[in-house]
């Protein structure tokens, strides 16, 4: 017996169907467990300033060893009115309006490499 080219495709195409149906599937999170996640920080102390600027606000652990490209952004003085902080697990600047307002203002202004 010979198959043919269509016959040949068919059974590739139910042998692939076959493997995927006896793949396991992921289940989803329950509604009643929240979903895991691996928290950064736990306090603002984990939390540290790195960068050729002083622009990156990351882990302690990670702002130390930090290399970045070394040039100056006017918006990086607007960091000097907000802090560096854990927020929600997460190691990011403070949002205040005094700094929103500065990053606005700083938008049109030159970087200096």
């Amino acid at each position: 017996m010979r198959l043919t080219t269509t016959t040949t495709a068919a059974i590739i195409i139910l042998a692939v169907l076959l493997i995927a149906a006896c793949t396991p599937q992921q289940q989803p999170p329950s509604p009643l467990q929240p979903p895991q996640t691996t928290a950064e920080c736990s306090s603002n102390s984990g939390c540290g300033v790195g960068g050729c600027s002083g622009q990156v606000c990351t882990t302690k652990g990670k702002a130390s060893g930090l290399i970045t490209t070394c040039e100056y952004k006017a918006e990086y003085a607007c960091l000097n009115l907000t802090s560096c902080g854990c927020v929600e697990g997460k190691c990011q600047w403070a949002g205040t309006a005094e700094l929103e307002k500065c990053l606005q203002q700083s938008k049109d202004k030159e970087t200096v490499y």
